[in-house]
This record gives C-alpha cells, sequence and structure tokens, in this order.
C-alpha cells in the first residue's frame, strides 16, 4: 500500500513563538500552542544564536490540515530554524491542506528560516503562503524546497495541485511577491518544469548585500540540475533551482548558505546537528 493515505480526521494547528535577545544568548519563548506543531528545546551550538527544531508529530499532512506558524524576532535577537526531516502532503479527497507562516524580524535581528523538502505524494492538494515582514535593518535567510512525488521511488506527481505563495516586505513595503501553480501539466510543460521533479527557492535580504554579491555566487552551480542567482530589489538575492534529486538542492543550497551566512550575519556556517541524523 502506498504512503498516500486518506483521514477522515483533520488537524487544525497554531504554534507562536516569539525570540528575544538577552544578556548573553537569544531566548525562545512559546507565545501560543494548540494542536500538532511543536519544538523542542532550543540549542546553542554557536553562542548567542537560538537554534530551534520545529516538530509536526503526525509526520504528515492531509487535505483539510491546516497549520499556521507565526514567529516573531525581536530587536537584536538571532535565529535558525528548521525541521528534523521532509514535510509529507499527502493524497486528498479533495480538500485542501494549508500552511500559513508568517514570520516577523525586527531592526538588528536575524532569521534563517532552513527547513527541510515538502515532499507531495499523487492527489495531494496543498496551499502554501509565507508572509515575511521586515523592519529596517532586519536580515533574513529563507528556502523553500519541494519535491513532486518520489523520484528516486519512480512514483510522479500525476494528479494534484500546488499552490505557492511568498510576499517579502521591508519596512511595510512590499519589495517580492510570488505565486506559483504546479500541477502535473505544469510540470511536464516546456516552459515550466520540463519534466523535473524538484524546485526550491532561496531568498536573502540584507541591506549591506549589493549586486558585487552575485558574481562569485553565480559561479556555484549545482552537480545536477539548473540552478541561477538574480537580484530583484537592492539588498534582496534569490537563489533557484530545477532538477530530479533533493539531494541536489540540498547540496547547492548548502553551498550557497555556506557563502552568503558569513557576508549578512558575519557568522560562519553552523549546521544544525538534526542534519547530521
Amino acid at each position: 500500500m502506498s504512503e498516500a493515505v486518506l483521514s477522515s480526521q483533520n488537524w487544525e494547528a497554531l504554534l507562536r513563538l516569539e525570540l528575544r535577545s538577552g544578556a548573553d544568548r537569544t531566548r525562545l519563548v512559546p507565545i501560543e500552542r494548540y494542536g500538532p506543531l511543536s519544538v523542542q528545546r532550543p540549542f546553542y551550538p554557536e553562542a548567542e544564536v537560538c537554534h530551534v527544531y520545529l516538530l509536526h508529530p503526525p509526520g504528515g499532512v492531509v487535505g483539510g490540515d491546516r497549520l499556521e506558524l507565526r514567529l516573531d524576532v525581536k530587536k537584536d535577537a538571532s535565529a535558525l530554524l528548521t525541521t528534523p526531516g521532509a514535510g509529507k502532503f499527502y493524497l486528498s479527497a479533495g480538500a485542501t491542506a494549508e500552511v500559513r507562516q508568517n514570520f516577523e524580524v525586527a531592526a538588528g535581528a536575524s532569521l534563517e528560516f532552513l527547513p527541510q523538502e515538502n515532499i507531495y505524494f499523487a492527489g495531494a492538494q496543498v496551499d502554501i503562503k509565507s508572509s515575511l515582514d521586515l523592519e529596517e535593518g532586519g536580515c533574513l535567510l529563507f528556502w523553500e524546497k519541494h519535491c513532486f512525488g518520489r523520484p528516486a521511488n519512480q512514483e510522479t506527481f500525476s494528479s494534484g495541485s500546488l499552490v505557492s505563495q511568498i510576499d517579502l516586505r521591508v519596512a511595510g513595503e512590499l519589495i517580492f511577491t510570488e505565486k506559483q501553480r504546479v500541477d502535473a501539466s505544469e510540470l511536464a510543460r516546456i516552459s515550466g518544469f520540463r519534466n523535473h521533479a524538484v524546485s526550491g527557492s532561496f531568498l536573502v535580504y540584507a541591506e549591506a548585500l549589493d549586486a558585487a554579491a552575485l558574481q562569485p555566487l553565480q559561479a556555484l552551480q549545482p552537480e545536477q540540475g539548473t540552478g541561477g542567482i538574480s537580484q530583484p530589489h537592492p539588498g534582496l538575492l534569490i537563489a533557484r533551482f530545477l532538477g530530479d534529486s533533493s539531494r541536489d538542492i540540498d547540496d547547492y543550497f548548502m553551498k550557497l548558505w555556506q557563502r552568503l551566512r558569513p557576508q549578512v550575519l558575519r557568522r560562519e556556517a553552523c549546521r544544525p546537528r538534526i542534519w547530521n541524523t
């Protein structure tokens, strides 16, 4: 039997977190929680930066589930959030699974939101919206990675759809918005995915970034698949990936992160421990 399952029980979940700068480190402050979204205790492998692992104990999302994550990174706080494994979106009986992510980053603060990939099984109906709001002087490194079907198992995304939207605002001004709809026809389209199954975007915003940062990064290319970097707005870099393996997108985004983190945050890359398991 396929891992893709139907469920008559739907989950609604909300997790609200604040990250506050303390005397020696950023502190994690849970504000509100219900349903199956939670966090482990924070880790501090690099002194003041708070590493947080987001957990979804059911292990997968089905049509009708609604998950909401709200992060408020206060002035001068520094946080890195990731997940212990891939997100899985299963076959829907007709309803849409909704994910809402709202992040606020204050002046002098930094947020690295670096989850592992989402896997969409055939028949999944998914709507994801990420709202990113920065004050002047805030820094953001944010990626999303999508895997349609499981190419390694010859499982294709033959039905279903993903609607994904990202809105980035700085000081209240919308500087970047993107909405895409992916289904089987888009995956096959020559002007779309060209029969590739894995895609992703990596957004980096920092006032100090300029066009000079583009050239050395453009020389970094994935071993397999296609990558590219653009600067659609001052201070904003966007890297893209299109290919067939989650390992390839992981390697590509990791190389970029290792180069960009010292430039943007003045810190060397420090891999979360969970990535090594």
